[in-house]
């Protein structure tokens, strides 16, 4: 029980569901916990809330109900989003803050203040995310991470807080997935390795007990077989359907930015080349966290050596705190290395203690032959908190230098880090896959292998091609994202020529209103950061490109497994319809073409706008990104030229897309306060008052970002500069959700009663009814 003290203290969970919805290859999820204060007289000043989800989803949504207040979450940037949580806070005000962890991206933190006596919380999240192809059944494998692993290293500050149960004894989680496919594509099967499901083809779980809806092999849902389960290992979903493996193009409008779009294009490569014989170095973990996974990581390694071609050279290391070799260099494959290597593997065990593994990759590149392509199979539980590292090596050393190197991993164990595995793959060039216990994965390792075997492409790109007018005399229009990185500095008297009077005017250097040890104005200037991106407005002005590619640069394509690239095309892209998306590239058998149809979605939506956001974000969050490669207009990288500036400009950049794009990340963290409508009133009020009374305002050319407000940028919408303390308080509870979901365990501080303002009620967008009217809206786009 939680009394007044001050000692940190767990609130006790009372349940904890999960409803997500799949939607051919990506899924929108709704996770509510809900949990209690069970003290009858003592408030909580502040409870802290720790949980996973799966790597790369976009946190769209985020709301706490409390008693019956309802506070809804708007993205902010991070410091930004402290500041607004501690001012309501310490007004006494119920707030909640929603953070991802630095060190890791599938990792979260919920922070809840002034939490009334005898109260229920109840925490609400959404989230998209894109759905990984499971190589073992052809089908989609969809993953909700249930508790935080331990891992080896320093533990994140954040994380740093007494270990207590995940879930109270009669807790555990309830899970209801609907799968809804295109109407051309039949579900063959549902299946979980994980947990007993129980499933229903032909109908959802959102469908009403009396309706006259149509049966579908389109759609099924599955639930949980014994109602819930214990947070004690990750719940895993396959979906087994045909032709989802078609490449496909959709484009979508914004409902409410001008002009903006975006594009989602599927790419599943089906081609055949001549294979390569390459060297290849499986990388084997063997630190004391893969104990119970050894059995696994054997079984693997010698799927992988029994599937090797003759004339491959290949190697294997053995890592923990330490590395060793079975040779000092590749050997050639026949019959004796096989035979040796396959000994050599049957005496593992999990005896090399920690998990260091940038020095084994490190050395598996150092030792290559250089005539040789080099394909890495790493082999791991991913648990270590020093991921930042070998993300940071691998851009320097696969995508930098485009040497003939990739790095694949294969995920072992019930509670892989998948945020490692897969930043490891996407950071060397290649792709990832995941196997639990008690899971088939020969047809994994092997076409992970033929994927390792293929000639090395690293020239892909894409193209935009445009419906032609009859003015243009049939001439196609095309577009491509590399076009966009030269000349992207911005002069300021170039778009304001008034800016040449206001240099050219001389500053007095005797002037009696100046207060050289004060910054006036400061206080008013924070009012109006509404978002927090005033901290950049010192770092020099940059242009976006008009089309944005993420990632922008597209990885290796492999048979049998999907590839999706998102294009934002602003308001200053090419307004016509775009016709087909065609990508290139070249290899030494001949050059390689696709052409895609473009589909365009007939109601505007920001469900693709908002994945996309967020593989943008990801990619300046681990090095990478369009910002990387950009140059001046005299050909000087922008990383080159402000060197010392480049890491906040690259931080401005995430910044922008978390605020326009309202989804959370590394640097832009969700808050949620109550708002007093009267204060909101009275905010509105004065922001059109200060609009009219403002005289001169600096044109801004479209897709121009520095530190400044944006017009129809902020995430009310309107970009306005706000003049009130209320604006600070601004939330646009946004609904749409995503892809994985997990647990955590909250941690209260509770050292006083708090007094806490009267009930103020607000209508929840996240609720299984918004659910409900995502379904019915993408679904008809599907049929």
């Amino acid at each position: 029980m939680l009394g007044i003290s001050p000692e940190k203290r767990f609130l006790p969970q009372v349940m904890l569901e999960v409803h997500s919805i799949i939607l051919s290859t990506t899924s929108r999820t709704l996770l509510r916990q809900t949990y209690t204060n069970p003290s009858a007289t003592a408030a909580i000043p502040e409870a802290t809330y720790r949980f996973p989800l799966y790597d790369g989803v976009s946190v769209v949504a985020f709301a706490c109900r409390v008693g019956s207040r309802l506070i809804s979450g708007v993205v902010k940037e991070k410091e930004k989003a402290k500041a607004v949580y501690d001012a309501a806070r310490g007004r006494g005000e119920t707030a909640g803050l929603f953070e991802q962890l630095p060190e890791a991206s599938d990792v979260f933190t919920t922070r809840l203040g002034n939490i009334p006596a005898g109260s229920d919380v109840v925490v609400e999240i959404e989230y998209l995310g894109e759905l990984k192809h499971d190589a073992q059944v052809d089908g989609i494998r969809f993953t909700i991470p249930t508790a935080i692993a331990a891992r080896y290293g320093t533990l994140p500050q954040d994380l740093r807080l007494p270990d207590g149960s995940p879930a109270r004894e009669d807790g555990g989680i309830r899970i209801t997935v609907d799968v809804c496919m295109d109407s051309s594509s039949s579900i063959r099967g549902i299946q979980s390795p994980s947990h007993p499901i129980s499933v229903s083809l032909g109908s959802l779980s959102t469908d009403a007990e009396d309706s006259a809806q149509e049966v579908s092999l389109s759609r099924a849902s599955a639930t949980l077989s014994q109602g819930s389960a214990e947070l004690e290992k990750d719940f895993v979903l396959l979906v087994l359907c045909k032709d989802v493996a078609t490449p496909k193009a959709l484009l979508e409008t914004h409902p409410t930015i001008p002009g903006q779009r975006a594009l989602m294009v599927t790419l599943v490569p089906r081609f055949a080349l001549p294979p390569s014989r390459p060297e290849i170095v499986f990388v084997a973990d063997r630190s004391g966290s893969m104990r119970s996974n050894i059995p696994t990581l054997i079984s693997a390694l010698k799927v992988f050596l029994k599937s090797l071609p003759v004339g491959v050279k290949f190697n294997i290391c053995s890592f923990g705190s330490s590395f060793t070799f079975l040779w000092p260099r590749s050997k050639t494959y026949d019959r004796s290395s096989l035979t040796e290597a396959v000994k050599h593997v049957e005496g593992f065990q999990a005896d090399y203690g920690g998990t260091e593994i940038l020095r084994p990759v490190q050395a598996a590149l150092e030792r290559r032959f250089m005539d040789l392509s080099l394909e890495v199979m790493l082999l791991t539980d991913g648990e270590t908190w020093d991921q930042a590292s070998l993300f940071q090596y691998l851009n320097k050393e696969v995508i930098g230098t485009r040497a003939p190197i990739r790095v694949f991993s294969l995920g072992i164990g019930s509670d892989v880090s998948h945020a490692f595995i897969e930043g490891i793959a996407r950071a060397g060039n290649g792709f990832s896959q995941a196997v639990s216990e008690d899971e088939r994965l020969d047809g994994k390792v092997v076409r992970m292998l033929k994927g390792g075997l293929s000639p090395h492409i690293n020239d892909y790109n894409l193209e935009v091609k445009y419906e032609a007018s009859g003015s243009e005399d049939g001439y196609e229009m095309v577009e491509r994202v590399t076009d966009g990185l030269q000349s992207m500095m911005i002069d300021d008297a170039a778009v304001d020529p008034s800016q040449h009077q206001a240099r050219d005017k001389p500053i007095s250097l005797f002037d009696s209103t100046a207060n050289p040890d004060g910054s006036p104005g400061a206080d008013e200037a924070d009012r109006m950061d509404v978002d927090g991106s005033a901290r950049f407005s010192h770092l020099p002005d940059l242009r976006v490109p008009k089309l944005v590619q993420a990632p922008h640069r597209i990885p290796a394509l492999f048979p049998f497994s999907r590839t999706v690239v998102y294009l934002l095309l602003s308001a200053d892209a090419c307004q016509k319809t775009p016709k087909s998306v065609v990508l290139r590239a070249t290899s030494a058998h001949g050059p390689l073409e696709l052409e895609m149809a473009v589909e365009v979605l007939d109601t505007p939506q920001e469900t693709i706008h908002q994945l996309a956001a967020r593989k943008l974000v990801g990619e300046l969050e681990e090095g990478r990104g369009w910002i990387v490669e950009a140059k001046d207009e005299g050909g000087v990288p922008i990383k080159e030229r402000f060197e010392g500036q480049f890491d906040d400009m690259v931080q401005r950049e995430a910044v922008r897309l978390g605020v326009e794009f309202q989804v959370a990340g590394k640097w832009c963290s969700f808050v949620a306060v109550e708002v007093d409508e009267q204060a909101l009133a009275e905010q509105a009020r004065r922001a059109e008052e200060a609009k009219r009374k403002e005289a001169v305002t600096r044109p801004t050319p479209g897709n121009v970002f520095s530190g400044g407000q944006r017009p129809g940028r902020g995430p009310a919408g309107t970009g306005d500069a706000l003049s009130s303390q209320a604006s600070e308080d601004l939330d646009d509870g946004r609904s749409v959700a995503s892809s994985a979901i997990s647990t955590g365990t909250f941690v209260s501080d509770a050292t006083a009663p708090v007094q806490t303002p009267s009930s103020r009620s607000r209508q929840s967008n996240l609720s299984s009814a918004s659910l409900k009217e995502s379904l019915r809206g993408i679904g008809n786009e599907n049929r």
